[in-house]
């Protein structure tokens, strides 16, 4: 799973009043808050997925032997899917919670030893009929990948699971929900709901359209995730499927005056920011991609975890994001 181990949108002030919470604090540890006081930073009702990364060149993606084998130069096992942003807030000294489902199989239960392990509060429910969701990702020398996916038990979370998760666990700060997730039912009524059951506890309700596919195919279910949504963060070809007709930053500016925060990722030239109808650009950092793999994943859940730390859009305006990446000893840009 990619880890998040530096991000440059901390501010002084949030350190010298200690603020910022010490890396490897447990969850557990902070059932003390006072009435009303957010449990957690951040509650992610996602997918349990794990990650089969294969390395090959394109020429191989671009004619895989259907009736023969294919050969890829390097592999790994990790985990992946929703639980990159719960990782990501958690390695950076967030308090995070993970609300899911996965088969009653080894992937499942080593996801869950991973969050675990990461200091993630979980409620993943097991269904002992099917497999955990798996994701195998063909990644080509530039850091692109094409991904095939077995989605298994992810798309049979039901409501009743979201809303027994949600009330245990208190209220958070902000819950976040990814559009992968609205794939299908009962699934899809699960994170409508949970988006419901977010609003109704005064929490911000985070939602990432995933894919632009996805959105072409269920126009109406995710134009109502982004009308529950308090954040909206979406890569540039998503929000191109969802502005329509409509220039993006125009479609992100008029979002923005209906109370809502729009985050546009636009790969190397950064990410846009509207806020009350006022667009702000911050620039990417250069830098040769590795795999970008859960990179959105990350960048989100650094984002979120500087906003549960107050740092707000007008900060964000004088300062360069920077996120680093580590896996298996070896930092990645």
């Amino acid at each position: 799973m990619t880890r998040v181990v530096s991000v440059g949108t901390i501010r002084p002030s949030d350190l010298a009043a200690g603020k910022i919470m010490k890396r490897g604090t447990s969850p557990r540890e902070i059932s003390g808050a006072s009435k009303g006081a957010a449990t957690f930073d951040c509650v992610i009702v996602g997918d349990v997925m794990m990650d089969v990364i294969l390395r090959c060149e394109s020429e191989i993606v671009d004619s895989l032997i259907m009736d023969g084998t294919n050969y890829f130069s390097e592999s790994k096992i990790t985990p992946g899917g929703s639980g990159n942003v719960a990782v990501a807030i958690a390695k950076l000294g967030g308090r995070v919670a993970f609300v899911g489902k996965a088969g009653n199989d080894p992937y499942g239960r080593a996801y869950s030893d991973d969050l675990t392990s990461a200091r993630v509060a979980t409620r993943i429910t097991v269904d002992p009929r099917m497999s955990t969701g798996l994701a195998v990702c063909l990644v080509e020398p530039s850091g692109s990948r094409t991904m095939l996916v077995s989605r298994g038990a992810n798309d049979y979370l039901t409501k009743n699971e979201v809303t027994n998760a949600l009330k245990k666990m208190g209220r958070p700060r902000f819950i976040y929900l990814p559009g992968y997730s609205l794939n299908a039912s009962p699934q899809r009524e699960a994170i409508l709901h949970a988006a419901r059951l977010g609003h109704e506890q005064q929490s911000r309700v985070v939602f990432d359209p995933g894919a632009s596919n996805l959105v072409r195919e269920h126009p109406d279910v995710f134009q109502e995730a982004v009308d529950r949504s308090d954040i909206l963060c979406a890569n540039l070809d998503e929000a191109r499927v969802l502005a329509g007709k409509v220039e993006v930053n125009r479609y992100a500016a008029r979002l923005s005056r209906k109370r809502k925060l729009v985050v546009v990722k636009t790969g190397v030239e950064g990410c846009l920011l509207a806020s009350d109808g006022e667009i702000t650009r911050i620039p990417g950092v250069r830098t040769r991609a590795v795999d970008t793999t859960g990179a959105g994943d990350a960048f989100l859940g650094a984002f979120l975890y500087s906003m549960s730390r107050d740092v707000g859009p007008c900060h964000f305006r004088q300062v360069r994001e920077q996120v680093c990446f580590k896996d298996n000893g070896k930092t990645r840009t």
